[in-house]
């Protein structure tokens, strides 16, 4: 490589160094798009370089990083409350794709767990009919989103065992329990669509922790959003930090006459 060359991607890298911060990632088109006046196939080629070198990693299909990618994944069947542990236990015997996900995925990011909450359970549609009448017949109720008259009776909301909700995309989980992307993703739906027992400050102290601990990988977070149907939401909350004060004192007033 001639001098010039290492110069320049010298320079490609300290710039690169100023947009990913710690625990920041950007997918290829941003990078693009901060390095618009060079052909995007030296970009390409430079991304690569840097990540043979190990300066650069990647995060992701299309997402880079300064840090290496670590696998969020929960800390295992043993840390599951009781009643998910049963509820595991009956589930894994019919074959079916499930996991466990939602508070147990997130041992280590909540300072306040409650003793005893509902299990949050994502399976594949198939599964339903079998899966609820065994939990049924153990004397646990469970509701899912077909059951939209008994989710906005705050009574059997807190009589609940079970949330059970449809899934399509079981990479995010590891034996049985959710990675702790999967496990905010959904919880994050429970709570906005079902009022599960999570309260708003509190899901943001989840989410503020898990990003302070770099408990978060984009791609990861992202896929699990489109899964649950949710991706303009959560990117929205991903990019939440690029949003000047200025624009952010204006969507504040905005949600504030729409709430």
């Amino acid at each position: 490589m001639s001098q010039k060359n290492k110069t320049v991607d010298k320079k490609f890298y300290n710039e690169i160094v100023k947009y990913l911060d710690a625990g920041r990632q950007l997918n290829t088109k941003e990078i693009y798009d901060k390095f618009n006046e060079v052909n995007q196939k030296t970009v390409s080629w430079r991304l690569h370089i840097l990540v043979q070198q190990g300066k650069l990693f990647k995060a992701g299909y299309g997402y880079y990083s300064l840090n290496n990618t670590k696998e969020h994944i929960a800390m295992g069947y043993e840390y599951l409350q009781k009643t998910s542990k049963a509820i595991f236990d009956i589930a894994v015997n019919y074959g079916y794709k499930f996991y466990i996900t939602g508070l147990d995925a997130l041992t280590g990011e909540i300072l306040h767990v409650p003793e005893q909450f509902p299990v949050l359970l994502v399976a594949e549609e198939m599964a339903f009919d079998d899966l609820l009448e065994a939990f049924s017949d153990k004397g646990y109720l469970v509701l899912t989103e077909k059951n939209r008259a008994a989710l906005k009776d705050k009574t059997i909301r807190k009589k609940a065992d079970v949330f059970m909700i449809k899934g399509k995309d079981f990479s995010l989980a590891i034996n049985g329990i959710a990675s702790k992307e999967k496990g905010f993703v959904d919880l994050y739906y429970a709570m906005t669509r079902f009022e599960y027992i999570v309260s708003a400050p509190e899901l943001s102290r989840i989410y503020k922790s898990m990003m302070r601990n770099e408990t978060v990988t984009v791609f990861k977070m992202k896929k699990a959003a489109k899964d649950r149907g949710i991706e303009i939401e959560i990117e929205w909350l991903l990019d939440l930090e690029k949003i000047p004060k200025k624009a952010k004192v204006f969507m504040k007033i905005l949600l504030g006459e729409k709430v």
